[in-house]
C-alpha cells in the first residue's frame, strides 16, 4: 500500500511540475516579447483612443477619447466611442512616464495571459487526461498571437483572460450555482472590454437551461444574468444620462460597413487589403448613419448576390480564423514593429513556425469538434465535462454569427484561439481513445483465436 501511495504522490508531483513548466515557458516567452519588442509608434489608432480615455479620467475626471495636446490641457466632452473595460484597466495601472507606463502595461498584460493559459488547463482538466489538458494550456502557452497581443495598448490580452475567465466559471456554476453571479460579472467585464460579447448573455442562460433543466437551471440563470447586469448596466445608464442613448451608434455603423468588402479590400485591389473603406471615394457616404451602410448592402447584394452570398457565409469565417492580421503589420503583428524577438531569436522563431504549421489543422479539428460534437448526448454528460464542451461550441458558433454580420478582422479571432485549441485537443483525445480501443479489441481478438 505504502508503495502505491508513494508512486501516485510521485505522479502528481511530476504533473505538478509539469504544469509549473507550461506556466513558466508561457511568462518566459512573454516577457521577452515585452522587453525586446520595438513598436513603431504604439500611442497610435485604437491604442490612442484607450490612452486618451485614461489621461482624461486620470487629469479630469472625464470619459472622453479627445487626445490630450501638449501645452492645451483642457477639459473634454465625455463621450462613449469606446467602452471603458481597457481604459480603466489602463488607469488603474496608468504612470505619466509614458515609457514606463508601456512596459507596465506589457507587463501586467503578460501576467494576465498566463492566467489565461491556467486557465485553459483547468478547463480540460474537467473532461479531459491530464496531459491532453496539458498540450491545450501549452498551445496557447505558445500561442504568437496571444504573445504579440501583449505588447499592445489594445484590448485582446485582457478581453481573452475575462472570456476564458467567465467561461471557465460559468462551466463551474452549472454545477455549484453559488459561482453564477460571479461568472455573470467576468462575463459583463469582457463585455465591457469589447462590446461585441455583451449578446452572448441572450444566450448562455437558455443553454444553462437545456442543460440542467428548468428545476434546477433557472436559478443559476437568472443569477448570471444578474451578476452580468450589475457589471454592464452602469455603463448603459451611463451612456442614457450622458449621451442620451445606450450605446454610440457609429460602433454598429462602423461593423457593418467595414465588413461589407469582400475579401476585406477594395475592388480587388490587394494594397487596400485591410482598410478599404479608406479607399473607397463614398466611403463617408456609405457610413454616414445606419441606414445608409444597410442601403447599400442592400444594393451590393442585388447587383453581385453570389459573390456577396459567398463573402459572408464563407468569406468572412475563414478570414476571422485566418493566420495574418489583415488590418495591420501581417502577420501577428497589429501596429508596425522595428524589433521582435521572433524576427531573431531561435526558440520564438521555431515556436512561430511549429504553430503556424499547427494553425489550420488546429482550426478544422476544432470546428469538426464544435460542428460534429458540441451538443452531442456525449458531449454534454457529467463524465465529459458537464457544460464545458456546449459552451464552447456556443461561443465559437457566436463569434462566427457575429463577425459574418460584422467585421471579420482577424485580430478580432485572437481572443477565440483558446477555446479552439480546446476543442482541437478534444477531437484529438476522443480520436486517441478510439484508436486505443480499437487496438485493444484488435489484441484481445487476436489472442482469443490463438487460444
Amino acid at each position: 500500500m505504502d508503495n502505491v501511495s508513494s508512486r501516485l504522490d510521485r505522479a502528481r508531483m511530476v504533473q505538478w511540475l509539469a504544469v509549473v513548466g507550461v506556466l513558466a515557458v508561457a511568462f518566459l516567452l512573454r516577457l521577452g516579447a515585452a522587453d525586446r519588442t520595438v513598436i513603431d509608434g504604439p500611442v497610435r489608432a485604437d491604442a490612442l483612443d484607450y490612452y486618451s480615455y485614461a489621461y482624461n479620467l486620470r487629469h479630469h475626471g472625464v470619459y472622453s477619447h479627445v487626445a490630450p495636446r501638449e501645452g492645451r490641457d483642457v477639459v473634454p466632452p465625455p463621450d462613449a466611442l469606446r467602452s471603458p473595460g481597457y481604459p480603466a484597466f489602463l488607469w488603474a495601472i496608468w504612470d505619466e512616464r509614458l515609457s514606463f507606463m508601456l512596459w507596465r502595461t506589457r507587463f501586467v498584460q503578460g501576467v494576465l495571459d498566463v492566467g489565461t493559459v491556467l486557465l485553459v488547463f483547468l478547463l480540460g482538466c474537467r473532461a479531459l487526461p491530464f496531459g491532453w489538458a496539458l498540450a491545450a494550456g501549452l498551445l496557447t502557452a505558445l500561442s504568437p498571437h496571444l504573445i504579440s497581443a501583449t505588447t499592445y495598448l489594445l484590448t485582446e490580452t485582457l478581453f481573452t483572460f475575462l472570456m476564458v475567465l467567465g467561461l471557465w466559471l460559468t462551466v463551474l456554476a452549472a454545477e455549484r450555482a453559488w459561482l453564477a453571479p460571479l461568472a455573470g460579472a467576468a462575463l459583463g467585464a469582457a463585455a465591457l472590454t469589447r462590446p461585441t460579447l455583451q449578446y452572448l448573455i441572450l444566450l448562455v442562460p437558455p443553454l444553462l437551461l437545456w442543460y440542467a433543466g428548468w428545476r434546477r437551471g433557472w436559478r443559476t440563470a437568472a443569477a448570471l444574468v444578474l451578476g452580468f447586469a450589475v457589471v454592464f448596466a452602469p455603463w448603459i445608464v451611463r451612456n442614457i444620462a450622458v449621451i442620451g442613448q445606450p450605446s454610440d451608434s457609429r460602433l454598429a455603423v462602423n461593423t457593418l460597413h467595414h465588413g461589407m468588402y469582400p475579401d476585406l479590400s477594395y475592388r480587388n485591389d490587394p494594397r487596400t487589403r485591410g482598410a478599404p473603406y479608406r479607399f473607397d471615394p463614398r466611403g463617408a457616404e456609405i457610413g454616414k448613419d445606419l441606414a445608409s451602410v444597410l442601403a447599400e448592402i442592400r444594393r451590393r447584394f442585388s447587383e453581385e448576390p453570389a459573390r456577396h452570398l459567398y463573402w459572408y457565409l464563407i468569406g468572412k469565417p475563414l478570414t476571422l480564423l485566418s493566420w495574418g492580421i489583415a488590418a495591420g503589420m501581417g502577420d501577428v503583428f497589429v501596429y508596425p514593429v522595428a524589433a521582435s524577438p521572433y524576427f531573431t531569436d531561435p526558440i520564438y522563431i521555431w515556436t512561430h513556425r511549429l504553430m503556424f504549421l499547427l494553425h489550420w489543422p488546429l482550426v478544422v479539428l476544432a470546428l469538426i469538434g464544435a460542428f460534429g460534437f458540441g451538443f452531442s448526448r456525449r458531449a454534454r454528460s457529467a463524465g465529459t465535462g458537464g457544460l464545458l464542451w456546449p459552451l464552447l461550441t456556443l461561443t465559437v458558433f457566436y463569434f462566427l454569427v457575429l463577425h459574418m454580420v460584422g467585421a471579420p478582422f482577424p485580430r478580432y479571432g485572437i481572443p477565440l484561439r483558446p477555446v479552439l485549441y480546446l476543442l482541437a485537443v478534444w477531437v484529438l483525445a476522443m480520436g486517441w481513445t478510439r484508436v486505443r480501443q480499437s487496438v485493444a479489441r484488435q489484441v484481445l481478438h487476436e489472442s482469443g483465436a490463438g487460444v
